[in-house]
């Protein structure tokens, strides 16, 4: 499993090591700037090498499998679809069949919480990048006040 390190506001990131569990902060300001996916390797004075991936999100993701519908604002065509991860300021999905979106456009979303109460969700979201089923969108209002606040505060490690 790859491993992932989070810049934090002063640019630095912490390395833990998978083999022996002691943690490093080094500063990561020179890979800041780098558009594409970075990756590097770190040394343990354990000795251990392992590789980790720079993650320069504002918000951290987290993997979820749940299942909703989606609605097309500009033309109304709706579909069925999965949130496959999610943040405080967006989320990722597949969608069930192709559909032709594109970045800009908005969709009226519901979806179903993991949670105890499986708590219903409906968000309204601009598509921000379009890969075949994969659609990324972001949260046109950053606030949560319905169940999704409480899901994002205390469903996340």
């Amino acid at each position: 499993m790859s491993q992932k390190a989070f810049i934090a506001k002063d640019n630095t990131a912490t390395f833990v090591c998978p083999e022996c569990q002691k943690s490093k902060t080094a500063d990561v300001s020179k890979y800041k700037h780098i558009e594409k996916a970075v990756r590097v390797k770190f040394k343990c004075p354990c000795g251990h090498s392992y590789s980790v991936l720079l993650e320069r999100r504002k918000h951290i993701r987290k993997p979820l499998n749940l299942s909703g519908i989606f609605i097309n604002k500009k033309n109304s065509e709706r579909g069925n679809m999965t949130v496959t991860d999610l943040s405080r300021s967006g989320l990722r999905l597949k969608l069930n069949f192709a559909q032709n979106l594109t970045p800009g456009d908005k969709l009226d979303l519901e979806f179903t919480l993991d949670d105890k109460m499986r708590s219903l969700v409906k968000k309204e979201v601009v598509v921000r990048s379009v890969d075949g089923l994969s659609v990324g969108v972001e949260f046109i209002h950053s606030e949560h006040f319905d169940k999704l606040g409480p899901y994002l505060l205390f469903h996340f490690d």
